[in-house]
């Protein structure tokens, strides 16, 4: 080894950059230094067997993967430790059969409302609402005025509330 892959020299320029590094990641000062040590001890090593003619990137990427290895190791989920608020909060109401019946039911009710509206009113909301157009853009595909696209969509929008509305 050279004087400029010396361990030393090498620790003396690159570990507060390591360090850095892995604290950024960690926010734990302690974990940080062992990790770094962990690194040049490696870094000996291996500069041992073959040059390493990139020792920053070398120690990044091996910061990188301790980091992985150390969180594998360490940090497990602990379910028993939550309590039961929080474990309650966690439960999906989305796949309550209760509550996927309501949505079908809702969804059976939309579309039978959609196909009682009248075909122009019909064609606005699809164009407006479905496809995005503007109102520009649907009075010239429709062939009628803007005002007229206007006029079509709040009426069937009103429609459409007033026959899924569960509470008439």
């Amino acid at each position: 080894m050279t004087s400029r892959s010396d361990p030393q020299h090498l620790y003396a320029e690159y570990a507060k950059k390591v360090h850095r590094y892995l604290f950024l990641r960690t926010g734990d000062e302690e974990l940080s230094a062992d990790l770094t040590q962990e690194c040049f001890a490696r870094l000996i090593k291996q500069s041992r067997q073959q040059t390493i003619t990139h020792p920053l990137p070398y120690l990044y990427t091996l910061a990188g993967r301790l980091l992985v290895d150390y969180r594998r190791r360490h940090e497990t989920w602990r379910t028993g430790e939550l309590d039961d608020d929080t474990l309650g909060s966690l439960v999906d109401d989305a796949a309550r059969p209760d509550l996927l019946y309501e949505a079908q039911r809702k969804m059976a009710a939309l579309e039978a409302a959609l196909q009682r509206l009248p075909e122009r009113s019909r064609q606005v909301l699809l164009l407006c609402r479905l496809q995005e157009h503007t109102y520009d853009s649907a009075a010239r595909h429709l062939n009628i005025s803007s005002s007229s696209v206007q006029k079509h969509l709040a009426l069937a929008l009103r429609y459409l509330i007033d026959q899924t509305d569960p509470h008439d």
